[in-house]
């Protein structure tokens, strides 16, 4: 009896966090995309003379933009940052990213713009980031990396990946919330290896 009672329960994963700079992205195709899709139907509808050649091209282009615009909506929805029992799950579209608990070292909260000084940004990367730039992330310091840290800028993009230290950048809408889950499943998981040890 006591034993049944001494076995750990599994651990339910936490909340799915949207990741913001997948978000941004959606944002910034939504409109361009829109208005393509726009000017093509009416253009299809109005039929006018001068571009009855180019139908079939018009035709392409519509269904290429509404496919972006439909992939660009589910990436927005498969990204995102979820404490599991074991590790922490970065969800991204075509890949994931998991960090055992056992490699964390710690957390901290900063401003996007510490890490990323807008003045050392090309005009079109100050474009993208400028909503974010003054929102509070959750640096992950590990004491390794999981990837090479070329390998990780492809995969996660430049701006989750720290550029001064080991480090992911998480940029989600409830940070505070976010790190709490986090730090108490990193506690979990370090009272539970003790326990197993003794």
């Amino acid at each position: 009896m006591h034993s049944t009672e001494s076995k750990a329960h599994p651990i339910k994963p936490g909340q799915r966090h949207p990741l913001l700079l997948q978000q941004r992205m959606s944002e910034q195709l939504f409109w361009p995309c829109l208005l393509i899709i726009a000017v093509s139907v009416a253009l299809l509808v109005w039929n006018p003379e001068a571009f009855a050649p180019y139908r079939h091209l018009l035709m392409v282009v519509l269904l290429g933009t509404g496919m972006i615009l439909i992939l660009t909506f589910i990436y927005q929805l498969r990204a995102y940052a979820q404490c599991r029992e074991h590790e922490l799950c970065l969800r991204l579209p075509l890949s994931q990213l998991v960090i055992p608990y056992t490699e964390i070292r710690t957390t901290r909260p900063t401003e996007l713009h510490h890490m990323f000084p807008p003045e050392k940004q090309r005009w079109t990367q100050r474009n993208f980031l400028g909503p974010l730039l003054g929102r509070t992330v959750v640096v992950v310091e590990m004491e390794r990396m999981p990837l090479p840290p070329s390998q990780l800028r492809r995969r996660t993009g430049k701006y989750m990946v720290s550029p001064d230290g080991l480090g992911i950048v998480v940029p989600v809408r409830d940070w505070m919330r976010f790190r709490t889950e986090l730090d108490e499943a990193i506690a979990r998981s370090q009272r539970t290896s003790r326990l197993a040890i003794s």
